[in-house]
């Protein structure tokens, strides 16, 4: 039935999709007859397909160049016009999402990530949550879940319930992870940000302070994100090649393996069989929350506040000031807090 249509825009990245996903989940089974269409960025159409809580996805290309982004913004209008909403439900708090729903019949809910959008939100009679910094943003999606007649249960949730894990990583060990991905380095990320800065001999150092803290009984695996970064490029010479994108080397016994160029679905597996996950905050640490890994995320101190937003309901995350590598390899709190992790397992 066409007014059994659900329509959702979250058109931004992976781990706004993961963090919204129990939104989502709690909807579906509310509204068991409802068909979950989503508006996801380009980029995320081909991770997004995986969850079969989402019936239909339509990527929205990111155009640059202002005629081609009106022509491309029309051209989805007319396509999403071709079917009927029950609600309309705005996550991503974008302009282009709301000037899409503009031209679809359907209620329409709003989480407004500005107040650019207020004004006119009001007009069209949307209901409205604001998606501020003032509380946890899970707080924001429960407000919206309310307006909209359901509640989020998480003890009930788990996004990765008909999920499909296939087999990626075989070692004689439990494992713990460290993500090294661009976030490691203000280069390519934020430049406010305290660079941590690895280097191969500082990772080595890491790598084996890690391995006294556990008593040799696990191996340590190293991930790597999309960006090709020259550091890891050099790094990875250190290891012997296994297979396309997996290599080895033994220290004391122990082997550390490296992945190269995962995607972010081989990451997931990944996460989920280690024992213990290191990153930089973001996108995979709700991964791991979500499949109830323990972790110890970096995160930048000026910005608290944003990061709490982002995680404070998350209660497997442990968050570690950002500092250089060298101030983190002689921190013997961040050891501690891994050892009394894997411990208390």
């Amino acid at each position: 039935m066409d007014d059994l249509n659900t329509l959702i825009f979250r058109t931004d990245r992976i781990g706004d999709f993961i963090i919204s996903s129990p939104f989502i989940l709690s909807y579906k089974k509310k509204f068991k007859d409802n068909k979950i269409i989503l508006i996801s960025s380009e980029y995320n159409y081909n991770y997004i397909k995986n969850f079969n809580f989402v019936n239909q996805i339509f990527p929205l290309k990111n155009e640059t160049k202002f005629f081609r982004k009106i022509i491309g913004l029309f051209k989805m209008i007319i396509q999403l016009r071709k079917i009927e909403y029950s609600n309309i439900i705005i996550l991503d708090g974008k302009n282009r999402s709301f000037f899409i729903s503009l031209f679809l019949k359907g209620k329409k809910s709003i989480l407004l990530q500005s107040r650019n959008l207020e004004f006119l939100s009001k007009i069209f009679n949307y209901k409205r949550v604001f998606n501020y910094e003032i509380q946890n943003q899970l707080k924001n999606f429960s407000f919206l879940a309310s307006n909209l007649n359901f509640n989020i249960d998480l003890q009930k949730i788990d996004i990765y319930k008909d999920y499909v894990f296939y087999n990626l990583i075989k070692t004689n060990k439990n494992y713990i992870i460290i993500h090294l991905d661009e976030k490691w380095f203000t280069k390519f990320y934020y430049s406010d940000f305290t660079d941590i800065n690895p280097t191969a001999e500082t990772l080595d150092t890491l790598i084996k302070k890690l391995l006294i803290t556990l008593d040799d009984k696990f191996n340590i695996v190293i991930t790597t994100g999309s960006k090709k970064l020259n550091l890891l490029e050099q790094y990875k010479k250190k290891f012997t090649q296994i297979n396309e994108n997996r290599f080895v080397m033994t220290i004391n016994k122990n082997n550390v393996f490296f992945y190269d160029n995962c995607s972010f679905k081989d990451l997931e597996i990944i996460i989920k069989d280690s024992s213990f996950l290191i990153c930089c905050e973001g996108g995979v640490s709700h991964v791991s929350h979500n499949l109830k890994i323990k972790t110890i995320a970096f995160f930048e101190k000026s910005r608290l506040q944003h990061t709490q937003f982002w995680t404070s309901h998350m209660n497997n995350l442990t968050l570690f000031e950002r500092k250089n590598i060298t101030d983190i390899i002689n921190d013997n709190e961040f050891y501690k807090i891994i050892s009394r992790a894997i411990i208390s397992d």
